[in-house]
């Protein structure tokens, strides 16, 4: 079953309302909501949920209408579905007598009723009668268009008594769009209507919701939409239809969407959308003194006006900000603003902006000051002040990391560069006196390289890692140093240009060897130190990082002194020295002292990637995903380190089985970025998805690192050639298999690192067993004398294993050892497949108790992992898998899905399990995802009633 993205608590809630109905409580629930938030859609899957249950559904909706509504339109509609759907004849007799005479009522002609109190009185006696057969949902929609005597009907549904009757009446309205004078407005504000009824307020979508609901991997999109549209279903389908996101720097709104947004202002009054002008052109957000003071409107006229757009929620304010104004929706301030005149915005943005210059008091809050002015003088066509702005803008963003409006206001102020150069040192300001003037550098307060070396940091941090090597080569080539050469090549390297980027680091060093010893020269020293790393060579890189710790500590740059620390550190940890993890554990502490962030996020990545290599997996899980969450805090997860982290904790997580977060995380951090920026993520998840036998999506996977610079590291070689020889077996190849194996054991077979090229030769042995011999002298040569990690002994152990069963020497004894000792290291895939050779074995010494008992526990580690492909091999034993019925837990469920669905049956909803267990949403929901498939039902209201009837819990 797919869920209802984003609604499941809401689903749930109307479920137990009906459960309650169908005991003969009545309810009553209202729903509200913006208009495009999904309330016709909520309904229209509850009332699919609640027809297959077997209740009787009656639904209606009231109309748009521009004159007088029609009495009990909703009701009518509600009628004549029921009569459509039944038949005159089966509805009749359900619905009684009063179903008859209700028809009659609004026939041209019928049977009039007296006073409304008939009416009331006849529908209840329907419902009742109704309900007799099965529970009734009463639907009514649209309420904020409803006639007040549909409104009173509801009124008197609402306030009835609740015992002995089988209704549930759900009601939907536009809660946005409700005057103080309205009349639904006056019900809603009732308070002995409200004590009787509940009500649920539909939000719109978050981050992750909207992902889903969009199905887009591209993180950076998706974030704009949910700013653009709040989370709103219906808009954000409109602008991604439109393509109206595509360019962050000129978002455009449909004309179609316009129109819908800009028809709410119909029937304001003037001054109010006086009002809206103005604060469309401070922003999504302004200070209340601000729009005072550039509104030419003054007291009560402008308390009216604020009123009226706050009572019809176009404007908001906040407790927490007193003094603050925003609009609604991000849409409907550009649809304001894009509908305003041009000349009235120009002289709106200069009037702002020699407001704020005048007293900076009048923005938001003192560290917007430079922000609001640049924006101003932008749009106002004030280049000069426009550029001053925008670079104090763009460094007070950078000062509280917030890279991506840093890098905006950079982008403009280099935009603005040559403009105010151009303008001859002398221009007039429009609407004001002639002014003397400096050049862009003098207004700027630093030179254009600086300017690009700011802008590239920004962008680096944005996620646009080809932006910043664009400027840094660009600042490159207006200042030829060593210092500039170093910045170039640590943005080439995250932007997985590799080669190049130790081309220009050795050209940083063939300047800097002669001189003094310095920080930008442990810089680059460090650099190239990773570099060797990077190629597998973990001796000379630690040497190359050892000799930019002396250079750091010898001139006392703290900074680089941790930097180095990490990648000696890295060095140290990958040849098993302990003083490893010391010095990365120092990196750490270096780094949050000097407020460092890439070393910071560096060192998270690196201790987890030395944790991992010595077989310590839950510690190195801990780390790196400690390490992406302080991504995520400082919005930093959609970053090049950001990517590096989330393939770390992966690369982990896949040895330790939990292959369901693995397609999360790399799913949810790195798949929008370029492939050369993601290739390690890239491969990881195309282990899983080869692992799950989803055979075409690892090929697409595969394609897409094809062509990209692969480096000489080893920790990408041997897993890229294990996988690619993975999926040649799974499709049936194994010479193509074979060649993979071969050319991966050459890649890495020069390198130090063992564990790879162990892992070559384990893939090696099934796809090619008449070179085993061969494998077994490589994997012979590349043991050292030094004791060995546990991983690699496990690994010498599978090989041992086989090479009997390729001998026909199989014994189920050798491969339950093998298979015991991946219990131990808790790596739940090997292990699965050494059972599974263990009940080959045993089913070829003719034990078949034991091939059973082996096979199941193999199948069953299989099928928690979704790894189809050991699943058929294991099926294709022939034994019987089934395992024992167990009254106590039908159906197959677990018991983790056991304890769900008992609280599922006591009343529980999604929110509430969630807490009660202590684990995420996300958790919780693919828990009863598996319930209502096991149990082959669609809703929490069939698995209940299923279990009330079995008596499962009593």
């Amino acid at each position: 079953m797919s869920f209802f993205i984003g609604r499941g608590h809401e689903l749930d809630l109307l479920g137990q309302r009906l459960a309650d109905a169908g005991r003969g409580h009545a309810r009553t629930v209202l729903i509200g909501g913006e208009a495009g938030v999904g309330k016709s859609r909520l309904l229209a899957e509850f009332a699919a949920r609640a027809r297959a249950t077997g209740a009787h559904l009656l639904t209606g909706a009231a109309e748009e209408h521009f004159g007088d509504p029609m009495p009990y339109g909703p009701l009518l509609d509600a009628l004549e579905g029921f009569g459509h759907e039944h038949g005159q004849a089966r509805a009749e007799e359900l619905g009684g007598e009063a179903y008859t005479r209700l028809s009659a009522f609004f026939d041209f002609g019928g049977d009039p009723m007296g006073a409304p109190q008939q009416v009331f009185l006849a529908v209840r006696r329907m419902l009742d009668r109704i309900g007799a057969d099965a529970p009734v949902v009463l639907i009514l929609e649209d309420l904020h268009w409803a006639d007040e005597s549909t409104l009173d009907l509801v009124r008197h549904l609402g306030q009835a008594r609740q015992d002995d009757r089988r209704l549930l009446l759900v009601c939907s309205y536009r809660s946005n769009e409700l005057g103080r004078g309205d009349p639904l407005w006056q019900l809603l504000a009732s308070s002995a209507f409200l004590r009787r009824t509940e009500r649920i307020a539909l939000r719109g979508f978050d981050l992750d919701e909207l992902r889903s609901f969009l199905d887009s991997d591209d993180q950076d999109l998706v974030r704009r939409c949910l700013e653009w549209s709040d989370g709103i279903p219906f808009y954000a389908e409109q602008l991604m239809a439109a393509g109206a996101l595509d360019d962050p720097e000129d978002v455009r709104l449909p004309p179609d969407m316009s129109s819908v947004v800009l028809a709410r202002l119909g029937d304001l009054g003037r001054d109010a959308i006086k009002v809206l002008r103005v604060a469309a052109v401070a922003g999504r957000a302004m200070s209340r003194r601000l729009l005072r003071t550039v509104s030419d409107l003054r007291g009560e006229a402008l308390h009216e006006a604020l009123q009226e757009c706050f009572d019809r929620q176009m404007l908001t304010g906040a407790e927490r900000e007193p003094d603050v104004y925003r609009f609604r929706h991000a849409l409907l301030r550009e649809a304001v603003y894009q509908s305003t005149v041009r000349d009235t915005r120009v002289d709106l943005h200069l009037a702002m902006a020699r407001a704020i210059e005048a007293d900076p008091r009048l923005c938001l809050d003192e560290r917007s000051v430079a922000a609001e002015q640049a924006s101003h003088w932008y749009h106002a066509g004030v280049w000069p002040q426009a550029l001053a702005a925008a670079v104090q803008a763009g460094d007070a963003a950078t000062r509280t990391l917030a890279f991506p409006s840093a890098a905006v206001q950079y982008g403009r102020a280099l935009a603005l560069w040559s403009r105010v150069d151009d303008a001859e040192r002398a221009t007039v300001e429009p609407g004001g006196p002639g002014e003397r003037r400096g050049g862009a550098a003098e207004r700027a307060g630093l030179d254009r390289v600086e300017l690009l070396v700011r802008a590239a940091n920004a962008a680096r941090w944005s996620g646009h890692v080809d932006r910043a090597v664009a400027y840094a080569e660009q600042a490159r080539t207006l200042a030829d140093t060593p210092e500039l050469d170093e910045r170039l090549a640590n943005h080439l390297w995250e932007a997985g240009r590799r080669a190049e980027s130790v081309a220009v680091y050795e050209r940083a060093w063939a300047a800097l060897e002669p001189r003094a010893a310095s920080a930008a020269k442990a810089r680059v020293l460090a650099g190239l130190a990773l570099a060797r790393l990077q190629a597998g060579q973990y001796t000379a890189g630690g040497d190359l990082a050892a000799g930019a710790l002396r250079l750091a500590r010898e001139v006392g740059a703290r900074t680089e002194e941790g930097r180095a620390l990490n990648i000696s550190g890295l060095a140290l940890g990958m040849r098993g020295d302990p003083e490893g993890e010391r010095r990365l554990r120092q990196a750490l502490d270096v780094a949050r002292a000097e407020q460092h962030i890439e070393d910071l996020l560096r060192a998270y990545g690196n201790l987890g990637l030395i944790l991992e290599h010595a077989g310590r997996l839950r510690e190195a899980a801990a780390v790196t995903m400690e390490g992406l969450r302080e991504a995520r805090r400082l919005d930093l997860a959609n970053t090049r380190q950001g990517a590096v982290l989330a393939n770390n904790a992966s690369a982990v997580l896949v040895l330790l089985g939990e292959w369901d977060e693995v397609e999360k995380i790399i799913t949810e951090v790195s798949l929008a970025r370029p492939p050369r920026e993601s290739l390690y993520p890239r491969l990881t998840l195309a282990e899983v998805t080869v692992g799950r036998g989803r055979f075409p999506q690892a090929r697409e996977l595969l394609a897409s690192i094809e062509h990209v610079e692969h480096g000489s590291d080893p920790r990408f070689l041997g897993p890229l050639h294990a996988v690619r020889a993975e999926l040649a077996i799974g499709e049936g190849d194994p010479a193509r298999a074979a060649r993979e194996v071969a050319l991966g054991v050459a890649a890495v077979r020069d390198g130090e690192n063992t564990l790879e090229l162990l892992r070559l030769c384990a893939v090696g042995y099934r796809c090619a067993p008449e070179r085993a011999d061969a494998f077994a002298l490589e994997a012979g040569a590349a043991l050292r004398g030094e004791e060995q990690p546990a991983e690699v002994r496990q690994l010498i152990a599978l090989g041992a294993a086989e090479r009997r069963r390729i001998a026909g020497r199989d014994e189920p004894a050798t491969w339950k050892r093998v298979a015991d000792g991946w219990v131990t290291l808790e790596r739940p895939f090997p292990a699965a497949y050494a059972r599974w050779r263990e009940a080959a074995a045993a089913q070829a010494a003719d034990d078949p108790v034991w091939a059973q008992r082996v096979a199941r526990e193999a199948y069953r580690e299989a099928e928690a992992l979704g790894a189809r492909p050991l699943l058929e091999q294991v099926a294709a034993l022939g034994v019987d898998l089934d395992e024992p019925a167990d009254p106590v837990r039908p159906h197959g469920l677990t018991r983790a899905e056991l304890e769900v669905y008992a609280m599922l049956y006591q009343g529980f909803d999604t929110a509430r399990i969630t807490r009660a267990r202590g684990v995420s949403r996300r958790t919780v929901e693919t828990q009863l995802s598996k319930i209502y498939k096991k149990l082959a039902v669609r809703s929490n209201l069939e698995a209940v009633t299923l279990a009330r009837r079995a008596g499962w819990f009593g």
